[in-house]
């Protein structure tokens, strides 16, 4: 054994033992009634808004409604989506339709983690971020969000809630300074 290894095993016996960690099951679940109204109220105080599909209406009567002189738009919830060959291919985009793959009432959290999208760019990119969740989806909190994540072989994945925002240190909000300028949860 070399000098640095005994050392080092000298440490390691004299090191005391840390704090026992809380147990994190010893607090009660937070459990909401509604969790579609506690999702649409959250990201209605981040910048955001969240909608439930009405049986006859389609995505794309809520856009636009929303935002009748949109500029381009992608739809990576279509198959066959494009893709550009660059992640600066999305620059332009103005409005970007996203699949999410669940949704947390405590936070109005987006989890989007989509296989086909080559460049994860376009999440930031857009203008107006439009991600498409299923009505069933919706989980109370993200304790229960993380029991359900998977990260598959494409290796991203986020969590996004509602439009980018910032402050100076003079409290001047900026919006769109990390990723879109507006969010739209569409619940399916």
């Amino acid at each position: 054994m070399s000098s640095r290894e005994r050392i080092l095993e000298k440490i390691r016996q004299s090191r005391p033992a840390g704090p026992e960690l809380p147990d994190i099951h010893a607090v009660p679940f937070v459990q909401f009634d509604d969790k579609f109204g506690a999702f649409a109220s959250l990201i209605r105080n981040l910048g955001g808004e969240a909608v439930i599909l009405a049986d006859g209406q389609s995505i794309a009567d809520i856009i636009h409604q929303r935002w009748p002189n949109a500029g381009r738009t992608v739809d990576l919830t279509q198959p066959g989506s494009e893709q550009p060959d660059q992640p600066h291919g999305w620059n332009d985009v103005d409005i970007a339709i996203v699949p999410g793959a669940l949704a947390v009432a405590e936070n109005a959290a987006v989890w989007v983690s989509h296989p086909d999208n080559r460049y994860r760019s376009l999440y930031f990119l857009t203008q107006k971020l439009v991600m498409v969740v299923a009505k069933d989806a919706i989980v109370d909190t993200m304790r229960d969000a993380y029991a359900r994540v998977e990260l598959h072989e494409h290796g991203f994945g986020s969590f996004i809630s509602g439009s980018s925002r910032t402050a100076d240190i003079e409290q001047s909000p900026v919006m769109g300074a990390h990723g879109a300028m507006a969010a739209l949860v569409i619940f399916v």
